[in-house]
């Protein structure tokens, strides 16, 4: 039976469909992929009006939502299923087969797990070191971890043999297990096309169509309740549902029309999407005596308000009434797991060791001695000549991190050039840390302007921010207005790479400043980036009274004329713009704070206007230049600084993909980054042929519509285009690689690049760093020309495809840093020092020349910490088989290596148990030696080293022994040990004389020596 309504605007929509759900049967929605966020929205707010039904959905670029929709299907039918007419025209299981296809397991059942890895291949789970993401399985040993599309977090399978011992879920964070499960099934994460979706649905569904259905869906749904939106048709009935006024900020408006709707007796409720909000709300409306007339005010993302004569029911939304522009709400994820970046090397990586300097790191090399077995860090110097690092010195080798497009040259093992490399380091790192701090010292002398602590408007401004902070952006929020708070002027810099938040900090500040009546100029290098800036702080601060003004070439002369007046006048509160705010007609009220966006981008006059408003207003700069922790601590230690290093809560990996070029797959590419509303960058870098290019797209989609931007096109051809683009007029972006510095653009998920095996690693990763902004899943698409790459050029290309993870945000910076340069931070001057030596080595140098220049006391440095040797003739490392990467056992190697306590031994033993299984013999050697190593550090020991008839051990010179206690120690251990010869602070113990098990009872003497010798701590 089909009806036909009108009247069915905005939220109504939604209402209606909840209004005749049966809570006992399903009801589908089918509307264009556009409409699909709002209706969830609406539905998942207006859901509190009845009993919160579950919404699901079923989209052709969801292929998990999809198998989650169709188990829930089988399990219940009380849901409310969104769809589009593709979705559920596309083919999906039949409802017969689904259920053959879901893997059922319980602990303590038999299963083979070579089989049960083979069923997850077929049902299209991918295999990878880590499980990261949902769809993703790992098995090391008899550990098979695995999480399914249904659930929100991923389960360890523990097996003994072919019995499933145990089933527990884990933190995709820290890799550890926790809770424990009896019984769980798998389902897949591939489609077998057989069946519909319809099939799923008994014919009690009610079918609505917020789209004109073809002949095709009205067949499909044909015998079920169906409803069409259809204001037009004379068939139609009303519905009863009109769409409120577009407040879009105009308080008294909304004012008025509320009153009305009160006054008339009708049922009144406002949906807030956050606390902050609702507060707000409920300010508005007790100044404006109305806080008792609202019916009710909930917390829920409604996107559009609605009213009904017939309910006697008006229904607003708080973005409508405060807004100019509806904030963008994406639904939160968390990032994967955070590694330990500057010891993620890989083999062919070049590293710097700090006494013998540059090399190249071959890799992992297992060493045999007798019965004793070790792995070693095997770097390669000049003439081929190699070093093994034995695991306790690991610390002394750090990944060298130089400029972009440097090969270093690889030192030899004589030091001397290293030496030397060294001292010119030291001495231009001496340099650096003096001008930093005679800076800063200039600068705490001037008087600014301690701005009071946060008032009711700014807790109401961060609890709009529709995301959710990282812990790095808090902290640089909070770092900023403490520097606010003080009466010297602010000059910090924070570091971040684009979309990391930088821009909601310099807003968060902004906010400040303005509400103690000052004025905020906010400079950036583009037109193009001055009018997204506009954008953004105009729909951040719109419920509050601030007047922002932006400046720049695309408004007209008499536009420009009456904002620079505005700004004498101080009628502006922010004024957004280029180079143009730093020319002379410009001319503040009371300026207070300047927030610069990059400030390397500009020339040298620009920056010398800059200086001249730095100096009586507070400041701060933002570097989209992510920097290792080393650099950071060293640089905050002689200047303000905050790095933010980790990726938004919303933002999902990058997926990259490599191949050769392939027209069909292009167009099938673009088609479908279309079908789900985004727009596409297409990186042709061949300036000669790129209107050829532009043809050969159009025949492929003619229905898209396609711009162009290149170099040799003039400035405001180029921003023209950009700005175009932004604004969605313009769905295929066809650029050379102009586009690697720009915009922050949320719905341009889909990159393709031609030729991409000519491009370097830098560029490769700025290109790819334009997209993937949002919660929208972002694809790559690196195609080659050539069928046989060179081997440059291949690893750059699997080298961008290694990094396509989120979360491992050290990492990242400093492959970034690695790849792009570290100028910005440190400027030009130190380039070729840091070429020399590396970031790390550089950094720690700056540390210590700051810190002499302070008068603090000098830490020690790492390597140059007590290091106490223990030399066994026993195997003693982690095998291959049992962790297959080299790059993980290095960081399982440093992590045993910095244990400072056996409680610290304890947690990664039972790391390992946990993630990897039952410790094999030379890993338990390794953990055994490790503890003795702790106990001999305590005790002042230099090393330990086993003979073949002795245990030698060795002290540092930091002990005293009185002649007695010598005597007593000769007594106590009589037979058993020895003094050496010529060795002061030597002793052996026999060997065949020790009954015990000999690493225990070393600990044991070595824990005993506190009464015969007297240890002088550091």
């Amino acid at each position: 039976m089909k009806k036909i309504f009108s009247g069915l605007f905005a939220g109504g929509k939604a209402y209606f469909v909840l209004e005749n759900h049966d809570a006992y049967k399903n009801t589908l929605v089918i509307a264009g992929e556009d409409e699909i966020n709002l209706w969830f929205n609406n539905l998942t707010a207006l859901g509190k009006f009845y009993y919160n039904p579950k919404i699901y959905s079923f989209l052709t670029t969801d292929n998990f939502n999809r198998i989650e929709t169709l188990n829930n299907l089988k399990n219940s039918s009380s849901s409310i299923i969104l769809a589009t007419e593709s979705s559920v025209k596309e083919k999906t299981f039949s409802a017969g087969s689904f259920q053959k296809n879901i893997l059922k397991l319980s602990s303590e059942s038999r299963f083979n797990l070579e089989n049960l890895t083979k069923n997850l291949i077929d049902f299209g789970f991918t295999h990878d070191e880590f499980v990261e993401e949902k769809g993703q399985f790992s098995r090391r040993g008899e550990i098979l971890d695995v999480w399914p599309v249904d659930q929100n977090v991923p389960w360890r399978l523990v097996f003994n043999n072919d019995t499933l011992e145990s089933i527990r879920s884990f933190d995709v964070d820290s890799q550890r297990s926790s809770r424990f499960f009896n019984k769980i099934e798998i389902l897949p994460v591939k489609e077998i096309p057989e069946g519909y979706l319809s099939e799923y649905l008994s014919e009690e569904t009610k079918v609505y169509f917020d789209i004109k259905p073809d002949p095709e869906l009205e067949k499909i749904f044909e015998g079920y309740d169906c409803f069409i939106n259809e204001p037009l048709s004379k068939d139609a009935e009303d519905a009863g549902f009109k769409a409120l006024l577009k407040y879009e900020g105009k308080i008294p408006l909304f004012i008025d029309e509320f009153k009305k709707f009160a006054g008339s007796g009708y049922k009144t409720a406002i949906f807030c999407p956050h606390q902050g909000e609702k507060e707000r709300i409920e300010e508005i409306l007790f100044e404006n005596k109305l806080l008792d007339f609202v019916s009710e005010i909930n917390i829920g993302p409604l996107e559009e308000g609605f009213y009904s004569d017939k309910r006697r029911l008006a229904v607003f939304s708080s973005q409508e009434i405060l807004y100019k522009r509806k904030p963008v709400s994406f639904p939160k994820f968390k990032t994967g797991r955070r590694l330990e970046g500057l010891w993620e090397i890989s083999s062919g990586d070049y590293v710097v060791h700090e006494r013998y300097g540059i090399g190249r790191y071959l890799g992992l090399k297992k060493i045999a001695r007798g019965q004793q077995e070790q792995e070693y860090l095997c770097i390669e110097y000049k003439g081929g000549d190699k070093l093994y690092i034995p695991i306790y010195d690991f610390k002394v080798v750090q990944k060298y991190v130089g400029l972009e497009g440097y090969r270093p040259k690889l030192h030899s093992l004589d030091t001397v050039a290293w030496e030397r490399a060294k001292q010119r380091a030291k001495e231009s790192a001496i340099e650096l840390a003096q001008d930093l701090l005679k800076l800063y010292a200039e600068r705490q002398k001037s008087e600014g302007v301690a701005y009071p602590r946060d008032i009711p408007w700014e807790m109401e401004l961060s609890d709009s921010f529709p995301y959710s902070e990282t812990e790095d952006q808090l902290k640089a929020i909070e770092e900023v207005k403490a520097d606010l708070s003080k009466s010297q002027p602010m000059e910090r810099l924070v570091c971040g790479d684009v979309g990391y938040g930088k821009t909601e900090v310099a807003i968060r500040a902004a906010f400040k400043v303005v509400l103690s009546s000052k004025q905020v100029a906010v400079l950036v290098p583009t037109t193009v980036l001055a009018e997204q800036h506009f954008q953004t702080f105009t729909q951040r601060l719109s419920p509050f009274p601030v007047k922002i003004e932006v400046l720049s070439r695309f408004q007209s002369k008499l536009e420009q004329t009456k904002a620079i007046e505005n700004i004498k006048a101080g009628s502006v509160d922010i004024v957004i713009g280029t180079h143009r705010l730093l020319q002379k007609d410009i001319e503040f009220h009371d300026l207070g704070l300047l927030i610069i966006d990059e400030e390397h981008r500009f020339g040298v006059k620009q920056k010398e206007k800059i200086k001249s408003m730095k100096k009586n207003v507070d400041v701060l700069l933002l570097s989209a230049t992510p920097i290792p922790r080393t650099l950071s601590l060293a640089l905050s230690n002689i200047r303000d600084l905050s790095v933010i290093e980790t990726p938004p809560y919303g933002r999902l990996p990058i997926e990259t993909h490599l191949g050769h070029y392939d027209e069909k797959l292009i167009q099938k590419i673009i088609r479908a980054e279309l079908s789900r509303g985004g727009q596409v960058f297409y990186v042709h870098n061949r300036v000669e042929t790129i209107l050829t290019k532009a043809e050969q797209i159009k025949k492929l989609i003619p229905e898209s519509k396609l711009g162009i931007v290149h170099g040799q096109l003039s400035g405001p051809e180029i921003e023209k285009a950009m700005w175009r683009f932004l604004h969605k007029e313009i769905d295929v972006l066809l650029a050379t690689t102009i586009i690697e510095s720009g915009l922050d653009i949320p719905s341009v998920n889909t990159m393709i690049v031609e030729d991409a095996e000519n491009f370097g690693l830098s560029q490769l990763y700025q290109l790819r760093g334009r997209i993937g902004r949002s919660s929208q899943k972002a694809y790559c698409y690196l195609f080659s020309s050539s069928s046989s790459l060179t081997e440059d050029a291949r690893k750059r290309l699997e080298a961008l495809n290694e990094l396509s993870e989120l979360g491992s945000g050290f990492r990242l910076a400093l492959r970034d840093l690695e790849i792009r340069g570290g100028g910005n931070v440190l400027g030009a001057e130190q380039h070729g020092f840091v070429r020399e030596v590396g970031f790390e080595l550089y950094s720690r140098l700056i540390a210590e020349a700051s810190r002499n220049l302070k008068g603090e006391v000098a830490l020690p440095k790492e390597n140059e910490e007590s290091k106490t040797v223990v030399d066994f003739d026993i195997p003693a490392y982690i095998p291959e088989s049992y962790i297959a990467s080299d790059d993980l056992r290095i960081i399982f190697y440093r992590r045993l290596v910095n244990a400072g306590s056996n409680e610290d031994l304890s947690g990664i033993r039972e790391e390992f148990l946990d993630r990897f299984g039952k410790l094999p013999v030379p890993l338990e050697n390794l953990f055994r030696l490790t503890g003795l190593r702790l106990t001999a550090q305590k005790s002042n020991v230099k090393s330990i080293i086993e003979k073949e008839k002795f245990y030698e051990i060795y002290f540092l010179e930091d002990i005293s022994v009185k002649p007695e206690n010598i005597v007593q120690l000769a007594q106590d251990y009589k037979d058993i040990l020895e003094f050496i010869r010529g060795e002061s602070k030597g002793i052996r113990l026999i060997k065949k004389l020790i009954r015990a098990e000999p690493v225990d009872y070393l600990k044991a003497f070595l824990s005993n020596l506190h009464k015969y010798v007297k240890i002088n701590q550091k």
